[in-house]
């Protein structure tokens, strides 16, 4: 796919036909799909937005989301002091807020908001819509095991650049403009999430995809001191779901509490304890019918002696009956 730096500046430079303040303006992409801006500041040049997302990967969900151009007052009374842009609203009122302007850096929050619309439309798992990206990407970034290890959400309680929406909106962005990559702790996207992001957009539907059903399987192994813990978090993306953690101790005189916890954000909604010692040295629990939910598998030292442990979770998208 190619980049579009040089168009960005190049039609900076051009100056075409500003649109007035205060108004709905429309452009075709190359398929003939209605682009939607609504433009609230004067001079804006609206021809520099359509080139720029039609040169973009992009399907149907692009007649499905207007794009607010506003001034830099305008935008942070909309999207916040420190906002280069935003995203909100789902289906056919969604809303990308962007400034008036014509910049590389400008360019690429068009983008990165735009792949915020794209993620709104595409499922991972679920048929419900989530901030999560594209099956493949999933794949290719890893998110699963991020997950599992606590080092991404779905929300922005790790803070922004930790959630998985951003995570996929600056790969989108990236996959079209070479501008700095915002997430520090993260390497930018390489030849192989490039072409999952590719894969997954070249067709994007109007309706989310259901991602593939395999299992995900995580093992761990240590050994507990005494009072020692050893957490595994994980995500459940939509109802349905099958959570079986096995547990072992490699010793009798070991005394272990076993736990599976669930809960929908607000409340505890299962909660599975089994305790390990003597003859009894490996439990299985096994959930159906969960989800969606933030859960965590936990295997903590009740007694005094080091004790090794292996654990192993799977998760399950079960069938429909």
């Amino acid at each position: 796919m190619r980049r579009l730096l040089i168009l960005v500046s190049l039609l900076a430079a051009l100056g075409l036909a500003p649109a007035a303040a205060a108004e709905i303006v429309t452009r075709p992409d190359d398929a003939g799909r209605t682009i939607t801006f609504d433009v609230q500041t004067p001079d804006v040049d609206v021809d520099w937005y359509a080139t720029l997302l039609r040169g973009a990967a992009h399907g149907d969900e692009i007649e499905r989301v207007t794009v607010r151009v506003v001034d830099r007052d305008g935008l942070a009374e909309i999207c916040g002091a420190s906002a280069a842009g935003c995203y909100g609203g789902r289906n056919t009122r969604a809303t990308i807020t962007v400034p008036a302007g014509g910049s590389p850096s400008i360019a690429h929050t068009v983008l990165h908001e735009y792949g915020h619309h794209i993620d709104a439309w595409r499922g991972v798992g679920a048929s419900t819509r989530e901030p999560n990206g594209s099956a493949s990407w999933w794949e290719a970034r890893g998110i699963a095991q991020l997950l599992a290890e606590g080092k991404v959400a779905h929300d922005y309680g790790l803070g922004w650049d930790r959630s998985i929406g951003e995570l996929f909106a600056e790969d989108y962005a990236q996959l079209h403009l070479e501008t700095p990559f915002k997430i520090g702790w993260l390497t930018p996207p390489d030849d192989a999430v490039r072409a999952a992001l590719r894969q997954d957009l070249e067709n994007v539907p109007a309706e989310p995809v259901r991602a593939a059903t395999a299992p995900l399987v995580i093992t761990r192994t240590g050994k507990l001191q005494r009072g020692g813990t050893n957490a595994l978090p994980f995500e459940l993306l939509g109802p349905g779901r099958r959570v079986t953690y096995t547990a072992r101790i490699d010793r009798a005189a070991g005394r272990v509490r076993v736990e599976v916890r669930c809960t929908n954000g607000t409340t505890i909604t299962r909660t599975i304890t089994r305790n390990l010692g003597g003859a009894r040295r490996s439990t299985t629990i096994d959930i159906r019918n969960l989800g969606p939910a933030r859960c965590s598998a936990t295997i903590r030292s009740t007694g005094t002696a080091v004790v090794g442990f292996s654990a192993r979770l799977r998760l399950a998208i079960e069938p429909a009956v």
